[in-house]
């Protein structure tokens, strides 16, 4: 039986910690986020995105080959 009461502990224990790390995580994400648009200003970060999109295929308008298919 004790064992089995460690074991709901440790698991509620993981729980809040990967809560807690998700929140902390987020919360840095949008800093970081807002204080790189802050000083890099919006229209570099728009050309980064930009460049982003195009490395990764999506720029953004529909891809012909698929609407005539």
């Amino acid at each position: 039986m004790r064992k089995d009461h460690r074991k709901g502990r440790s698991r509620r224990k993981r729980m809040v910690q990967f809560a807690a790390g998700a929140a902390l995580g987020s919360a840095l994400g949008l800093v970081i986020g807002s204080l790189l648009t802050f000083w890099l200003g919006e229209g570099t970060m728009r050309a980064i995105q930009r460049g982003i999109r195009r490395i990764t295929g999506d720029d953004g308008h529909p891809s012909f080959d698929l609407l005539l298919q």
